[in-house]
């Protein structure tokens, strides 16, 4: 005898594994067994198409800004690998400590003509708002376990 959805079925002929997934569609608790929590679903995403793989961490150290940058115009600090790239944001991951990564964007965004519409800077954070023509950005950085993060937003204004 079956149970499936409330009615028994007497004398039904149903293989067992017919039977296994009958159960398993309506919950063991509909076939006469004991109750259980309904099985979990998987969900599964994929990066966007756009998005490229990290960089590789044997970047060569240098201060000065990479030409063809992953963040567009701005000068981008080195050695950084590319964490997270999409249009107007870019997330940098560097061995080097906070305060040298806000010495070099100190220096290297008034060189390269950005108008720093604030900054502030510490031995655990680093904050620039800056602007050039229509162009905007703002530029985090703060420790991340023994490295540092780089966060880069652009905009237009």
């Amino acid at each position: 005898m079956v149970k499936i959805g409330g009615k028994l079925w007497a004398g039904a002929r149903m293989p067992a594994v017919a039977v296994a997934v009958a159960c398993a569609a309506v919950g063991l608790g509909a076939c006469g067994g004991q109750s259980s929590p309904a099985p979990a679903k998987t969900v599964t995403t994929t990066a966007a198409a756009s998005q490229p793989p990290a960089a590789s961490s044997s970047a060569a150290a240098t201060s000065a800004p990479a030409t063809g940058s992953a963040t567009g115009t701005l000068p981008e600090y080195q050695p950084s690998t590319v964490l997270t790239k999409s249009p107007g944001y870019t997330l940098l991951k560097s061995p080097d400590s906070v305060d040298k990564i806000n010495a070099f964007y100190k220096n290297a965004l008034a060189q390269a003509g950005w108008h720093v519409i604030s900054s502030s800077t510490g031995p655990y954070h680093g904050s620039f708002t800056v602007d050039r023509g229509s162009e905007g950005a703002t530029i985090s950085v703060y420790p991340v376990g023994s490295a540092s993060e780089i966060s880069v937003s652009t905009h237009t204004t």
